[in-house]
């Protein structure tokens, strides 16, 4: 995209500066001596490693060694490539989904509303409506034209990097407007002519041939929010405004990574489809040392399939890590909550995944992993113009959260927000609504300020109580039922959310074991 071109030889350039006026304080007098560098690894013998020990002759390594060293290279590979595909992976898989189970071309929209519909997407809400559509720039550009009222969205790309925020906090705020979407491969004759476009448009760029938008729609009449998805237009330029909203069907529709050859067959596709960005060259060349490689099938060998499968296992072990074991101090809050989006810069997810001296790769892996999609009004947080996300995976003692056991969640008061604040259970296996469906006081794991309020008490405190058993008598609205065997993980949301929610004057709860709920149905 343009600004980060910019900021990038903005940011060469202060480095080449930099290096030219420090190389006196940079310059070493004694690297190392030939004594030590030659205690560093013997000429014959055997070099202890975390990964096993290794045998050289005569500083060559064994025919035994190397055939040990490139199998630890593609096992290595695998599953640092497991976690680099993680974000395009979740796209591709969601693009698949709608080619394969609707009418659908680009352009088109798909409404989620069912909890089954919402169950296919990482981390979704239960508090708002989807629309989901794809767009296409490589031959055109694409125009968007959103409709006035209260949509919270997206523009996001293959790589789930934002150019923009459409909707309430979008450029227009809530006024409605167009945006032109420009991608590496637009055709410049298939671009609109900037100078002739009025106020109410806006061009963004992005780095890849596709992409989704996405559009929430808060509330609860539902006639307004259908009246708000049949005004949505999204269609190639020099075409005629059109644009299908595709119902749902109360279809699952998964858009969490596979697993096993699964994942591979998914990133082979995806890298097939989409443009090729410099930053991913040496990836590529990885991907094509273990059988996935551009314009050729996916047909790797019995060892290279070997790798991808162990890969496969351990890349998703690296994400959960990051995921449920954060080593980030930049992202933690009070009693180990967890910036879902935002957070230090480096530490925490950005919308365009970039900082003056690196592309960050951990934070991504973590959020691209946990849930889907994000925006610059999700990551750079502005009072009352923005979206705050937590999450916690362990109670007050410090265990992790399961659902056989019993909690309690202790609120001193709502968060202060414009428009609404939830809670919401999710299964830390698929990272999507914890599915109670099946069992009394299930099919909701939700407690928020619109659809789903709780009892509070006269100060304005409340309970939230979790757990396997049928809900406490008249306490249904309070409590979110668990299911034993399997563990579970909340987000809080605060939508338009005040300063309080992230200056820390708003106190968030600690998730208390408990072995009843006696206390807290008086």
């Amino acid at each position: 995209m343009k600004n980060r071109n910019l900021f990038n030889i903005i940011s060469v350039g202060v480095g080449l500066l930099m290096t030219a006026t420090s190389a006196e304080e940079l310059r070493l007098t004694d690297i190392q001596s030939e004594e030590e560098f030659e205690a560093g690894m013997p000429v014959t013998g055997t070099v202890e490693t975390y990964f096993g020990d290794f045998n050289v002759d005569h500083s060559f390594p064994t025919a035994e060694t190397a055939d040990r060293i490139y199998e630890l290279i593609d096992h290595q590979r695998a599953a640092q490539l497991y976690l680099w595909g993680l974000p395009i992976v979740a796209q591709e898989r969601m693009t698949q989904n709608y080619f394969n189970n609707f009418d659908f071309d680009y352009g088109d929209f798909v409404r989620i509303e069912s909890f089954n519909e919402r169950r296919g997407y990482l981390t979704a809400n239960e508090t708002t409506n989807y629309a989901l559509g794809l767009f296409n720039t490589s031959g055109a550009a694409t125009i968007l034209d959103v409709p006035p009222g209260v949509v919270v969205g997206m523009i996001v790309d293959m790589w789930q990097e934002s150019p923009t925020d459409i909707g309430i906090f979008g450029p227009f705020s809530g006024n409605g407007g167009r945006h032109v979407i420009v991608g590496p491969n637009t055709p410049q004759h298939m671009r609109p002519d900037m100078t002739k476009l009025g106020d109410d448009y806006q061009i963004h760029e992005v780095d890849t041939d596709r992409g989704v938008v996405l559009a929430r729609v808060a509330g609860a009449d539902v006639e307004k929010v259908q009246e708000t998805w049949n005004q949505i237009q999204m269609y190639r330029f020099g075409s005629e405004p059109s644009t299908t909203v595709h119902p749902g069907e109360d279809k699952f529709l998964p858009t969490m990574q596979p697993r096993g050859l699964a994942y591979w067959r998914v990133l082979h596709a995806a890298i097939n489809n989409e443009h090729l960005a410099e930053r991913d060259r040496f990836f590529m060349y990885w991907l094509r040392s273990l059988g996935i490689e551009r314009g050729k099938p996916f047909e790797p060998n019995e060892k290279q399939t070997k790798a991808l499968l162990d890969g496969a296992k351990v890349g998703e072990l690296m994400a959960r890590s990051f995921v449920f074991s954060e080593r980030l101090n930049g992202v933690l809050r009070e009693f180990d909550w967890r910036y879902v989006l935002g957070g230090e810069w480096g530490d925490g997810i950005k919308y365009d995944q970039s900082t003056q001296n690196f592309d960050i790769i951990d934070p991504r892996s973590r959020y691209t992993y946990e849930a889907q999609l994000t925006s610059p009004s999700m990551t750079v947080p502005r009072v009352g113009k923005a979206q705050g996300y937590v999450a916690k995976f362990e109670d007050s003692d410090g265990a992790r959260l399961k659902g056989e056991e019993r909690y309690v969640m202790l609120f001193d008061r709502e968060p202060k927000t414009d428009m609404f604040w939830s809670l919401t259970i999710y299964d830390p296996d698929t990272r999507v609504l914890l599915d109670n469906r099946g069992l009394k006081d299930g099919d909701d794991v939700t407690v928020d300020s619109l659809q789903h309020q709780p009892k509070k008490n006269s100060d304005g405190s409340f309970a939230i109580m979790l757990g396997p058993d049928e809900a406490p008598d008249g306490w249904q609205s309070n409590y979110v039922r668990t299911l034993p065997g399997r563990g579970w993980f909340p987000y809080i949301r605060a939508y338009g959310a005040h300063r309080e929610f992230y200056d820390g004057s708003f106190q968030l709860p600690n998730i208390h074991h408990v072995e009843n709920f006696d206390e807290f149905v008086k």
